[in-house]
Order: C-alpha cells, then structure tokens, then sequence
C-alpha cells in the first residue's frame, strides 16, 4: 500500500483543462508582489460580495436580526415564563414590545405558545386582567374536567333556576383567559362585563353556575 502511495505522488504534475492550464502559468509568471495585490483583490472582492449578501437579506427582512425571547413549551397565564429560549430572529417577526430580560418573581398575564416571543404584555402586572378592556373583570367559575374548558376559548355562563325556575343565561360569548387544576378540581378564569359580576357570584355561591360552549365573537 505504501509503494501504491509513494507511486501516486510521484511525477508530474496532473494534466489540467486548457483553461486552467493556462491560469496556471500566468499565475507562476506573476511576480510575488504581483501575486500579493492578487490575493488582496480577491479577498477584498469577496468581502464586499458578503456584506451585499448580507445587506440584502437585511433589507429583505427590515434590518440586522433582533434578539428575543422564546418559549419552550406551552406556559399558561400565572406560570413562570420558562424554559425560554434567547434566539436572534428577523426584524419583522420580533414584536416591538419584545423582551430581552424577564424581571425577578415575573409570572404570565397572557398565555405564551411554544415558539411565541416574550413581550411586555405578557408581564403585564394586572394579570389575566390585562387582556381585558377598563369595563370587563376576571372571575373564577368552577368547570367539569369532562366539559373541555380550554383557555382561548368562549363560554356562555348560565345560571341554573332552582326548582321549576329556568336557567338564566347572565354572561354570552365571554373569553377563557386561563384554565386552573387544583386539588377541588378545575377552575376557569372569565373574562366578565362589570354588571354580569354580580349574577354570577350568587349563582357561585348556590352552586348553580354552568359554562356552555360558544362560537367566538
């Protein structure tokens, strides 16, 4: 094998393209300087080549990349913003209320998907409140696991007559802002208007309370 090697590197120079060939000794016959201001040219050619590459991806995309930060996994309103991920994204796909740090003791006001950028809002400190306009109010309605309360869905609340009394419907097409499992079972956040408040409390505190599904607004 190494006679088969020492064989093979031995002799002439391999026959190139005519092209090639030719390059070849106009490149041996340069002077050394010349083969300096050759080398430098091209380089510098190619530098310039990659930062029009890169500025015209820059363009494309609205300019240089943005740091940000990313969820690793689903988090719910009230969860700790973690695991996240700090990832450099293009201009146009980092909201302008992004962040770059996430303060001590922060928790969720709005819930944050896998791969959705952290922003301001999500820390807004009014809680699963922040979603909601100056009018509306978060209450906590008790739901069966089997009913599928997911948050990012729409109810209508009901409040069930006692005896032959019919069923009240007090709150239509009212937002989910988060789903809670503790041990008395599930408990979902509801976005309110002031005055449905007060109906639905004291059907809380008959234990006559009903969350129906509802198309979205």
């Amino acid at each position: 094998m190494r006679d088969r090697l020492d064989a093979l590197l031995r002799g002439s120079y391999p026959r190139l393209p005519r092209l090639l060939d030719a390059c070849s000794d106009r490149w041996a016959g340069l002077r050394p300087r010349a083969r300096a201001v050759a080398v430098a040219l091209c380089v510098v050619a190619l530098l310039l080549a990659v930062d029009a590459r890169v500025r015209a991806a820059e363009s494309r995309w609205g300019g240089p990349p943005r740091l940000a930060l990313v969820a690793q996994r689903d988090l719910g309103v009230g969860d700790v913003p973690a695991p996240l991920r700090a990832t450099t994204l293009p201009p146009g796909a980092v909201p302008d209320s992004a962040v770059t740090a996430v303060p001590d003791r922060a928790v969720l006001a709005l819930a944050l998907p896998r791969g959705a950028v952290l922003t301001a809002a999500h820390l807004d400190p009014r809680g699963p409140a922040a979603g909601l306009d100056a009018t509306g109010r978060v209450v906590p309605v008790p739901a069966e696991p089997g009913w599928a309360v997911t948050a990012g869905g729409w109810v209508d609340v009901w409040v069930l007559g006692a005896g032959d009394a019919p069923a009240e419907l007090v709150a239509r097409r009212r937002p989910v802002l988060a789903v809670r499992r503790d041990a008395d079972g599930l408990t979902a956040l509801v976005g309110l208007a002031a005055d449905e408040v007060g109906p639905t409390t004291t059907g809380l505190a008959l234990g006559r309370v009903l969350l129906a599904h509802a198309p979205p607004p």
